[in-house]
């Protein structure tokens, strides 16, 4: 883009000029930085066992836009005499890019992809840097990254199988919670019978509650770390345990409070020892309030509830059942409410109530309340994932262990391990030589953007005059001079 051709300028013109110009600056830089470390690497390695292949040139997607490289390419025979090709700019690197694009971008669009459809993501990439992706690139940047978080947390898994997890924070009581966002799915995923939907299992856990601000009657969860996944129900239990194992020293928790909406796979092998389970309080109130229609008896209920005093609940549930004149669809709400308290009795009353259970005072900084903070940790999964008119199984997989890290915090740094690798310790050296060597690249930059603006002398000035150059000296009266310019 050339500015100086448009006869209006505004400001977002200018600002746009001046990033675009500052982007292509940034290009050479890395341009630059890369075929100089390739070349120096070419020099240093061992000629014997190494052999150049040649150049293959690369074009990586970054935040400034396509960067072109020529890589050295180079073959190398192992053991059993099999021929592998490599690139030693890649390991000198750390690369680990996805589909060429780099680290920064990855990570922009896997973090906007928490919140936005992939098209949506792809026109906000677009805008906001000087790289434009496709929808389908941004859908292969999630997959790939779901795929590599799935691997890690299968070796998560398997450590944790073979009693190598040892988590070195002590905490003494650990909070859990558990829940599901039903999603309709498509081809294979989608069951033959029923309404095409599953649920994605989502599981949080966390140390406690500390207020927001000082001084602040709103709180938030400490320590809070999350994980969700089509699993079955004992998959979704090991990946809970190699979940916790990895941060915390387990033989040091003395209650791991459980709190749920009394579904089977969250109860899946339940430790009766540590393990308290408590239903979810919001669960517990939506089904009093769907299945009782009198106002004044779901007060009652709930009171009765809170208290243990089952017998009341079912005495009063058995006098609706007869007051309802034999309707039959009251009689099955109040039948399901029944069977809902009964299977969950364990759990209805508050952890904080069970005398039962001698909780220990809370570390500092944190306070131990009620539990009943999955809905809304649901509701973001929900708000993203069920725009969408269906999923894959995988497809929603990857998406949701990519959402499940950005809700646990410190996002940037789990998603480092997932698209970029550590990089060399030769590298700042490198990188210092190409920067302190980077004016040819600034000038050649400016020149290709702005060209050079030149002034002269009306034609003939101090020459004979003929009818001829008359003319052409005229021309020049039909407007001031000093506005004329000439490139």
């Amino acid at each position: 883009m050339n500015i100086l051709n448009q006869k209006e300028i505004t400001f977002k013109d200018l600002e746009r000029f001046f990033f675009e110009m500052g982007c292509k600056i940034a290009k050479g830089f890395l341009q630059e930085f890369l075929e100089q470390t390739d070349k120096q690497l070419a020099e240093d390695r061992n000629k014997k066992e190494l052999r150049h292949g040649g150049k293959k040139i690369t074009t990586l997607k970054t935040l400034m836009g396509e960067v072109t490289v020529k890589r050295n390419v180079y073959r190398k025979t192992d053991e059993n005499g099999q021929v592998q090709h490599m690139y030693l700019l890649d390991q000198f690197l750390g690369f680990e890019t996805i589909g060429l694009i780099s680290p920064n971008l990855a990570e922009k669009i896997l973090e906007l992809s928490c919140q936005k459809s992939y098209r949506q993501v792809a026109q906000t990439i677009s805008e906001l840097t000087n790289q434009t992706i496709s929808h389908q690139g941004v859908w292969d940047v999630i997959q790939t990254a779901g795929q590599r978080q799935k691997k890690a947390e299968y070796e998560e898994i398997k450590a944790y199988k073979n009693h190598q997890l040892n988590g070195t924070k002590e905490i003494p009581v650990l909070f859990e919670e558990a829940d599901g966002v039903w999603l309709s799915m498509q081809g294979r995923s989608r069951k033959k019978r029923g309404n095409g939907r599953k649920e994605l299992k989502i599981g949080i856990a966390y140390e406690g509650w500390a207020p927001r601000y000082p001084s602040s009657q709103e709180y938030k969860t400490i320590g809070k770390m999350v994980y969700a996944g089509y699993h079955k129900p004992s998959e979704f239990q090991e990946l809970r345990e190699a979940k916790v194992a990895t941060k915390y020293n387990v033989d040091e928790i003395k209650y791991r409070i459980l709190n749920g909406d009394g579904a089977a796979w969250i109860k899946h092998a339940h430790d009766p020892e540590t393990g308290v389970f408590q239903l979810d309080p919001y669960h517990l109130s939506q089904s009093i309030v769907r299945n009782v229609s009198d106002k004044k008896a779901r007060y009652h209920i709930k009171r009765w509830l809170k208290t243990g005093q089952f017998d009341r609940v079912y005495e009063k549930i058995e006098e609706l059942r007869y007051e309802c004149g034999g309707l039959i669809s009251e009689i099955k709400k109040l039948n399901n409410l029944e069977t809902y308290i009964r299977n969950n009795e364990d759990g209805i009353i508050s952890y904080k109530d069970k005398k039962e259970l001698d909780i220990p005072t809370p570390p500092q900084g944190l306070e131990y309340r009620n539990l009943g903070t999955m809905e809304k940790n649901v509701d973001l999964f929900a708000k993203r994932m069920k725009g969408a008119k269906s999923w894959s199984e995988e497809g929603a997989s990857n998406l949701a262990r990519i959402i499940a890290l950005k809700m646990s915090g410190d996002f940037k740094y789990k998603i480092a391990a997932l698209v970029s690798g550590r990089l060399s310790e030769r590298f700042a050296e490198c990188f210092e030589e190409t920067i302190t060597n980077t004016k040819g690249i600034i000038d050649k930059s400016i020149k290709n953007n702005i060209y050079p603006l030149q002034r002269g002398t009306i034609p003939f000035t101090g020459c004979k005059m003929t009818n001829g150059r008359r003319a052409i000296r005229n021309i020049f009266n039909i407007q001031d001079f000093n506005s004329l310019t000439y490139r």
